[in-house]
């Protein structure tokens, strides 16, 4: 197919194309004469893209793996071309050549000058059917996992100090989250139904599935303890759903085993170990623990309010209580110091059958018969039990923000970003801009985990004590009814604050976006060569997309202010609760009219708000299916999330990265393997730049310096190397830099996701991708042309993520990539 080869200049100062530029797909030519009759210059016969000079520069094939980013791009997007033939892999992920190239091995001659193209496709490790919105709901496992990632690097390469006690507490954090989130399910279903509704003649009237479930009305099911047996099958249902989610990803993802190879020996890189991708031990291990943690919760649940019962009653199996109370400590205690000190003193599966035998132990002694006890007021144990774990988890987060203060104690502190960063535009003054990237060095000064982890705590309340006002809301209906423990309520109601909070830091975000945008009008306008009274809304509009770019540098602002109202929401719950032993609404009855109703208000909001944002999260999770927009910003965060193995909570969503990197990791053994005169060019776009990071981080030496690596939109430092610090810092990409023949890294400053690596470089020559300047090209002008041109009649989209191949400037920089390769 012909493609358009216009090059006439657009004249200076309108368009961001150089005369001679080749289009998307060509390669610039020296001369007209180049290309032969009927054939585009640098296209040979066979579609592929060109590179630059011979093939690899010693007669083998040049390989240009390209790696997607977020959103689901397809194979066919990726390589312009319907008609592919897939190479290796499966239905999950695989690597595509156009129908032509797929036996470009045996054909090396027809491809002098150029690299064959293939596609690695991982988008359905992450996307699918719409019900996986649902996994959202599991955002505060999501997060601990992360907090456990963002620990903050020691003081110097070999410094691992604090690195153990960091690890244990995060595992403490994600383990009250299992127990806070089964907690939630016995607060439900064992208070709130079984014990209050059940006991409550005029609740079961209007809600008549508890007469059969639960015995409202009596009979052998009647008696609370039994009531409190029967319900517990809910709690157990939940862990038993989550248990099984977990295991079927675990087979999917965690247990595909990587390639047996040699991987680096000397002082490696924690992502250079050899497992680092196969986390099957790990996740088993930990799922077994997290399931034991609820099952021990669930029996606690049920065990209390009887044994509470048998000795104010006096009754003679009271001692089968108090044995069964010991175990469930003894039991406890065994399961936090194995997760606490990686050493389990029983096998975790022999933890979790114990749990299981404790359980149905503490069944049988709650289905004793005790006849005339009655079920009164809440729960016996819940609200001591719920502001134990706050608390508990409160000290939890302190102790790991001690932990993570004295691992960066004494560094130094992040230094601004690059001044020498420009708007870019065919004019040759530009002014500076430092406001993109942000500062070098790790997010939040190293507290990037601790904030984290406080942000997983709040979120884990929010939907624990939404769910169960909700529901006590609903069972109560128009009359008194169950009453949730105070502080679940008290949690619960704070979430009406939240939305004013959110208004505001929408308010204040949307601010600095339009006062940013203003800012910069007069640098856009000189950039092109405009007049600098020249309003017109494509300024605007370049002005917006450079600003709405540098809204990623507040996400660590972002972060830490919901986590400091997580934790202020958290401390006035327990404080409030303990103080008076009441909900709000209870608590605030009798002082005065204002004040009274406030509560009250505060109160029915809250669980209506939780619900709603709940639904919203999911509904937002659904669109992210449908909408392409939608999903590059929701799959922003969902890849960050999801791209870390589980080596914290189990139960959190899949790690796609260990099928990915493996996946990569292997094609590139396996296809250089083959012929050592063959080299490979790494073509990674967005979150692709980082499954490709990883994958060369785990070949060996020889390997790596056979692979050349381009990059474009990149998120390794801007978002991976700041709040990753201990794995994706400037010592780990440095090495990846020094071990790679050449590195080159595009962007442009209206990408609100990618964007430099600001890696010094060793003074190699000159030209592009040489010298001090490391792997940073100068950015990408974007848009092209500032209004019409010649070249340009209809205006050009201003890009920003999205279209980097496409760009003519991408063309230029991949072919001198290919043509530097191909003369060493």
């Amino acid at each position: 197919m012909d493609r358009d080869r216009e090059t006439a200049s657009p004249g200076p100062g309108r368009s961001g194309v150089a005369d001679g530029a080749a289009l998307p797909g060509q390669r610039a030519p020296e001369t007209a004469s180049d290309a032969g009759p009927g054939v585009e210059p640098g296209v040979e016969p066979g579609g592929s893209e060109s590179g630059g000079g011979e093939s690899g520069g010693q007669g083998g094939l040049w390989l240009e793996l390209l790696v997607h980013g977020i959103g689901g791009t397809t194979p066919e997007a990726m390589l312009d071309d319907p008609h592919l033939k897939q190479m290796t892999g499966d239905s999950m992920s695989g690597t595509y050549r156009r129908w032509p190239d797929q036996d470009a091995e045996q054909r090396v001659a027809d491809y002098s000058g150029q690299a064959v193209l293939e596609a690695y496709s991982w988008a359905k490790l992450t996307s699918g059917a719409a019900s996986r919105a649902l996994w959202l709901l599991l955002l505060p496992f999501m997060f601990a996992n992360l907090a456990h990632w963002m620990r903050p690097p020691g003081r110097d390469a070999g410094d691992t100090r604090g690195r153990s006690p960091y690890e244990a507490l995060v595992k403490l954090v994600a383990v009250s989250l299992t127990v806070l989130l089964t907690g939630a399910a016995c607060e439900i279903a064992l208070d709130l139904a079984a014990w209050q509704c059940a006991a409550d003649s005029a609740c079961v009237a209007h809600h008549s599935w508890l007469v059969f479930a639960l015995g409202g009305h009596g009979g052998w099911w009647g008696q609370p303890g039994r009531r409190l047996v029967v319900a517990a099958l809910v709690p157990v249902a939940v862990l038993a759903g989550l248990g099984q989610l977990s295991r079927m990803t675990w087979s999917s993802y965690e247990m595909v085993r990587p390639m047996d190879a040699a991987r680096p020996s000397e002082e490696p890189l924690e992502m250079e170990a050899d497992g680092f991708w196969y986390g099957v031990a790990m996740v088993g291990r930990l799922r077994a623990l997290h399931l034991t943690a609820g099952l021990l919760t669930v029996a606690w649940a049920v065990l209390v309010p009887v044994l509470a019962h048998d000795r104010t009653a006096g009754a003679g199996v009271g001692w089968v209580g108090v044995v069964l109370l010991v175990v469930l400590v003894v039991l406890g205690a065994l399961l936090l110091v194995g997760l606490a000190l990686g050493d389990d003193a029983l096998p975790p599966r022999v933890q979790f059958w114990s749990a299981a035998g404790a359980l149905v132990l503490v069944s049988l002694y709650g289905l004793w018969s005790r006849p005339g006890w009655a079920a009164a007021g809440m729960l016996p144990g819940a609200q001591r039990g719920f502001a134990a774990l706050a608390a508990g988890q409160t000290a939890l987060v302190l102790a790991l923000g001690a932990v993570a203060w004295w691992m960066t104690r004494g560094q130094a502190p992040a230094a601004p970003g690059d001044p020498s960063l420009t708007i870019p535009g065919p004019v040759g003054a530009r002014p500076a801009d430092s406001g993109f990237g942000g500062a070098n060095g790790a997010a939040l000064r190293g507290l990037g985990g601790p904030v984290t982890a406080m942000l997983a705590i709040g979120l884990g309340g929010f939907f624990s004590s939404g769910a169960a006002l909700f529901v006590a809301q609903r069972l109560a209906g128009t009359r008194p009814g169950p009453l949730a423990a105070p502080l679940l309520v008290w949690h619960a109601s704070g979430v009406t604050l939240l939305v004013p909070a959110l208004l505001v830091i929408a308010a204040v975000v949307g601010g600095g976006l339009v006062r940013r945008a203003k800012t910069l009008r007069p640098q856009v306008l000189s950039a092109y060569g405009e007049p600098s009274t020249m309003d017109s809304p494509r300024t605007g509009s370049i002005a917006t997309a450079l600003s709405g770019a540098r809204l990623t540098e507040s996400g660590a602002a972002l972060i830490a202010t919901l986590a400091g109202v997580a934790a202020v929401m958290l401390l006035a719950s327990l404080v409030g609760s303990l103080a008076t032993g009441q909900s709000l609404k209870a608590a605030t009855h009798g002082d005065g009219m204002i004040v009274s109703r406030l509560g009250q208000t505060l109160q029915s909001l809250g669980g209506w708000l939780t619900s709603a944002m709940v639904v919203g999260l999911i509904g937002l999770g659904r669109s992210a299916y449908k909408s392409a927009a939608t999903r590059r910003s929701v799959g922003m965060l969902w890849d960050i999330g999801t791209f870390w193995p589980r080596a914290a909570h189990p139960l959190a969503p899949p790690c796609y990265a260990e099928r990915a990197v493996p996946d990569i990791e292997a094609r590139m053994r396996s296809w250089l393997g083959a012929d050592p005169q063959r080299r490979l060019v790494l073509s990674a776009h967005s979150q692709g730049t980082v499954l490709a990071a990883a994958a060369l981080w785990q070949l060996d030496p020889a390997t790596r310096g056979r692979v050349a690596l381009l990059t474009y939109g990149s998120p390794l430092r801007r978002l991976y190397g700041r709040f990753f610090p201990a794995y994706m810092g400037p010592d780990q990409l440095g090495r990846l830099l020094r071990d790679v023949p050449r590195w080159d890294n595009l962007f442009r400053l209206t990408d609100p996701i990618g964007g430099p690596v600001r890696l010094p470089g060793p003074d190699t020559g000159s030209g592009p991708g040489s010298g001090n300047s490391g792997p940073d090209q100068p950015p990408f002008p974007d848009p092209l042309a500032f209004g019409r041109t010649d070249a340009h009649p209809i205006l050009v989209p201003i890009n920003g993520h999205s279209d980097y191949r496409s760009d003519p400037r991408f063309i230029e920089a991949r072919n001198d990539l290919l043509e530097h390769l191909s003369t060493t």
